[in-house]
């Protein structure tokens, strides 16, 4: 094997160079995205662009791998069993001095004063069907890394499926360039091997291997030391990659293709995070719709519940007003007003009257208050259960994020879940709510305070046909009959009014109270709603600019 040192064309340590710049970037990216698995493969790349190019031995147990490396390195380096004995990956290196260094678990790393270690790292790896856990895996982890894959069968055998759904998925991720060889040749008759030989050409073609290149060796016969071992040639090959530089080609090449489908794949998954981000942010404004379609509800329930209150109001004034009216008639008022032979006098009728109505006011009015609240907070808590049904249901059908770091929606989906089911409609709308606040003094006692007031202003009014006042005495009983028929018509009517400008009041009063009800709470969820979506639209822009560098990098890789 030639010892020539490499020297690299001008026009392929450009290509080297641009490559490095646009790993480092990608790299960059992964870091961004806390890919940890593409970070680590893209790092390894990296940290192998200038070493010695990787050949990657993969195949079935038994199928002759140690024994195939260690015939083209002449020394016993694997070690060969009748049993399944490669178990971890094995990469033999260049070193003067032989060492061995443990990489991790199932992973060494040998070095070895072979020549043809200077151009080329080999490694050997566990049988693609072995049983011993994580080999399959650790091996198509470690095929990103390679710059040629050397596909090792039985010569008498290559049609096990194991090592060709491992060629079909190179192929399909990594695109790695492969050789093909069919070891133990010396255990073939010579028909054999020019059936499985074509039959390895043929698959490999299926597999989109342009023109497969197929070795038939022996390793048995190149440790015995005969010729036609098939040795011969694949060292040529071997050499003739070296020396042409095609070894370097390969590697350039193969490291683009891991970055690129690196890329690719990071590519991929921000633009399903995009789509799964949009849809969220979809799914938010949805419920922020909702929200507002139940505004307008409430708004109607609202008006709703003041007419009916104010029904009840207008009913009792209506009853104050007749009772009211009665007691001002002539004969009543003179009744009241001679010693000896009123009931109660005008003070008293207008206390009595006063308490009357209020009791009336306050039971009716109240129990009125009470059914509106009922309906208020199940207006509500239908609202709060439906948005609940809803976040349940995206959480059920919702996947994990392929990034990690922007895998957050389903846990701000939880929180809004809790907190929407730990927001108590009852405390902003129910009985308690009512208690001690100005819906409890409008309703309760408002109306009555207000026929009070009217009672109290009129009572002024009143008195001064008491007897006793002296009016009887010094004008007569036609006069003060006269006085008090021109003064009744006058205080029905302002009687009237005042009633009147109270029921206005009271309906005035209903309607900013429920209204701050109603607008203390959907204030409360639209702040549940509208911050996740906040952090969403932030998410958006960082995306959509991880996307664009992403998009940058792979238009980069491509002019490599």
């Amino acid at each position: 094997m030639s010892t020539t040192h490499r020297v690299l064309s001008s026009g392929l340590h450009r290509r080297l160079e641009a490559l490095r710049a646009v790993l480092e970037r990608a790299l960059q990216l992964t870091g961004k995205l806390t890919a940890g698995e593409a970070s680590a493969i893209l790092s390894e790349r990296l940290a192998r662009l200038h070493s010695a190019a990787m050949f990657v031995v993969v195949g079935e147990v038994k199928s002759g791998k140690s024994s195939f490396i260690n015939a083209l390195l002449g020394d016993d380096v694997c070690e060969v069993a009748p049993d399944p004995c490669t178990t971890g990956i094995q990469e033999l290196v260049y070193g003067q001095e032989p060492s061995k260094v443990r990489l991790g678990d199932h992973w060494d790393r040998l070095y070895l004063d072979k020549p043809v270690l200077r151009e080329i790292t080999i490694v050997d790896t566990p049988g693609t069907s072995s049983l011993v856990d994580a080999h399959e895996t650790i091996t198509e982890n470690y095929i990103p890394q390679s710059d040629l894959v050397i596909f090792v069968f039985p010569a008498k055998n290559p049609h096990t499926r194991s090592p060709w759904e491992l060629l079909a998925r190179i192929r399909k991720e990594w695109h790695r360039k492969t050789v093909f060889v069919l070891q133990q040749a010396d255990l073939a008759t010579p028909h054999e091997l020019a059936t499985n030989r074509d039959w390895v050409t043929q698959y490999a073609r299926q597999m989109n291997v342009q023109n497969p290149t197929v070795f038939a060796l022996s390793a048995k016969k190149e440790r015995e030391g005969e010729p036609d071992s098939g040795f011969a040639a694949f060292r040529r090959f071997l050499q003739e990659a070296v020396e042409s530089g095609d070894v370097w080609t390969m590697k350039v090449e193969g490291a683009r293709q891991t970055t690129l489908e690196v890329t690719n794949r990071l590519l991929a998954a921000l633009r399903r995070e995009k789509t799964a981000i949009s849809d969220d942010q979809a799914f938010y404004r949805e419920l922020i719709g909702r929200v507002e379609g139940r505004r307008e509800k409430a708004r109607a329930l609202q008006r709703f519940i003041v007419e009916g209150i104010a029904a009840v109001y207008d009913r009792l004034a209506s009853a104050l007003e007749e009772e009211f009216a009665e007691g001002l008639e002539v004969g009543n008022v003179l009744r009241r007003s001679i010693p000896f032979v009123r009931d109660k006098d005008i003070n008293a009728w207008l206390k009595d009257l006063r308490l009357r109505f209020e009791g009336r006011a306050r039971g009716e009015i109240e129990a009125a208050s009470v059914q509106a609240s009922g309906d208020l907070a199940g207006e509500m808590q239908a609202m709060m259960n439906e948005m609940v049904r809803s976040i349940t249901h995206r959480q059920q059908e919702g996947g994990q994020s392929p990034l990690p770091h922007l895998s957050e929606r389903s846990e701000i989906l939880e929180r809004l879940k809790t907190g929407l089911s730990e927001l108590r409609v009852s405390d902003m709308v129910g009985d308690r709510a009512i208690e001690g606040s100005d819906l409890e003094t409008l309703t309760l006692a408002g109306g009555g305070m207000a026929a009070l007031g009217t009672v109290v202003a009129l009572a002024t009014n009143i008195m001064v046909l008491d007897i006793t006042g002296g009016i009887l005495a010094t004008a007569g009983l036609g006069l003060v009959t006269l006085a008090l028929l021109w003064k009744r018509t006058g205080i029905i009517s302002d009687f009237r009014r005042r009633l009147s400008q109270s029921r206005s009041e009271l309906r005035d009063r209903l309607n900013h109270e429920i209204a701050q009800m109603f607008g203390r709470l959907f204030l409360e969820i639209e702040q549940r709603l509208k911050e996740p979506l906040a952090g969403l639209d932030r998410q958006a822009v960082r995306v959509a600019s991880l996307i664009a560098e992403a998009e940058a990098v792979k238009a980069d890789i491509e002019r490599c």
